[in-house]
This record gives C-alpha cells, structure tokens and sequence, in this order.
C-alpha cells in the first residue's frame, strides 16, 4: 500500500517515537517537498525534525500539478494542498492527515484519508503496539486537540475500553 504523509502525523509519530510503524504498515511512504519543508527545514535542531531526516524509509516526492496545489490552497495549507495533490496524481491508496479541513477537501477528491489516530489504531490491531490510550495522553500533551468522544470511540475500537 502507498501512502502519502502530511506534516502533522508525521511530527507527532516522531514526538511517540513512532516513525517506525509507517514502515511497518506501508510498502511505499511519500512526503511532498513542501511536508519536508515544515518538518525538517523548519524543524531544524529538534529532535523530531532530526528523525524525519533520518527516517530513511519516508520517499522524497514532487507534486507535478502546480495549479491543483494553488487551487487547494484558497482552503488548505502548503503541506497539505502537495499531499493531497501528490495523492491525487500518484493514484495513492490512503492520505494521512490530521486537519479537518484538509481530511475533507481529500475526501471531495474521492481520497482514502486517515489521521495519527488512525495510524495508531491500525498499528494497534497489527499488533506494533500495545495499547493506545498512553500515546493519546502523550499526544495531547503535545499538543494535539481531541475531543473525549473520539478519545473514546478510538479506545472502544481498539477494544480498551
């Protein structure tokens, strides 16, 4: 399966030291110039943006289609408006991103999408980790805004609740 990864995943699975599980659960990992951009250039000097550079796994790629990229740019962010673009000229099997906006411009292309929560979920019934509740609470301490209710849904899912 081919995925494309926008920033946001990809720094949060780097804070839980994740990164790992992409590989683990994906045959072919993508990130646009722009995610590379916001994640290393950007993030130079932390110890996440370090990761990402060093994950070896994570393919570089290029969006072709400049005038799809502007064009979703009127709704989305840099990242994003590549990642989506990149999936949708790539014919990519799955999109992860976190951004509700960004998760339904993807879907409006008929793109499969997750988010960190689903990578986490996923990597839990393959058995890559143990149980997601302690990475939640991590997440939210970095940061990451999610209500109780998918904080339950998720756990019940996952069959910890």
């Amino acid at each position: 399966m081919r995925v494309a990864v926008n920033s946001s995943p990809l720094i949060f699975l780097a804070k839980l030291k994740l990164l790992n599980i992409l590989k683990e659960l994906f045959d072919e990992v993508y990130i646009t110039d722009a995610v590379y951009q916001e994640t290393v250039v950007e993030g130079a000097g932390h110890e996440e943006a370090i990761d990402i550079e060093n994950a070896g796994f994570l393919k570089r790629a290029s969006v072709g289609n400049q005038r799809v990229v502007k064009f979703l740019l009127e709704m989305i962010d840099h990242g994003e408006a590549e990642t989506i673009a990149f999936a949708i000229e790539n014919d990519v099997d799955l999109v992860v991103l976190d951004d509700k906006d960004a998760r339904k411009v993807a879907r409006g292309f008929g793109l499969r999408v997750t988010g960190t929560l689903g990578l986490l979920l996923l990597a839990r019934r393959k058995g890559l980790i143990d149980a997601i509740e302690p990475y939640i609470e991590e997440l939210r301490k970095n940061g990451f805004r999610i209500s109780d209710e998918v904080v339950r849904k998720i756990l019940e899912s996952a069959g910890e609740l």
